[in-house]
């Protein structure tokens, strides 16, 4: 245990200090300024962002509230689920925090990514048994005709119009 002298004795910087082993003025310098880590978390250097964790739970919730538009479900989810590939690797490495965040993250945008699939190709095959085939071979044979692109299109319209819904 160190022992410091009584109040009102102690050395000045000049005179009761060693200037070769202190050479900035004779004091020695100051502790390093990161404050342990609290008890029952690892050690974490200052300066480890959690940017990319933050950045793919954000992706995440964004790909789970856009996927019924497909293609907002489709891309937050790719974005997220790279970003989250990144951040829990990172995490993993101990390079950088919010390791829970980033699986988060992770799950969301994997789950938004698979919902927008889905629910794309439930929408894809549902116009195609509802008159997309016959609007797609239709135009095939317009060979480019205004005229019967039209009425391909006008068809299409009422077939979508006349498609009958289940009665709740």
């Amino acid at each position: 245990m160190t022992e410091y002298p009584p109040p009102g004795q102690y050395p000045s910087a000049s005179s009761g200090s060693d200037p070769a082993r202190y050479p900035g003025g004779g004091y020695p310098p100051p502790p390093p300024s990161d404050y342990p880590a609290p008890p029952g978390e690892p050690y974490r250097p200052q300066g480890q962002g959690r940017g990319l964790a933050i950045t793919s739970l954000v992706l995440g919730i964004l790909a789970l509230l856009s996927c019924p538009t497909v293609l907002g479900g489709v891309l937050f989810g790719l974005l997220g689920l790279i970003f989250g590939i990144i951040a829990v690797v990172k995490a993993r490495r101990g390079t950088a925090g919010g390791g829970v965040m980033a699986w988060f993250g992770l799950s969301l945008a994997t789950l938004g990514l698979v919902a927008g699939i889905a629910i794309g190709v439930v929408e894809g095959l549902w116009v195609a048994d509802h008159g997309g085939r016959t609007y797609m071979d239709c135009t095939k044979q317009a060979n480019g005709d205004k005229a019967k692109l039209q009425q391909c299109a006008d068809q299409f319209r009422s077939s979508l119009q006349n498609t009958p819904t289940r009665a709740r």
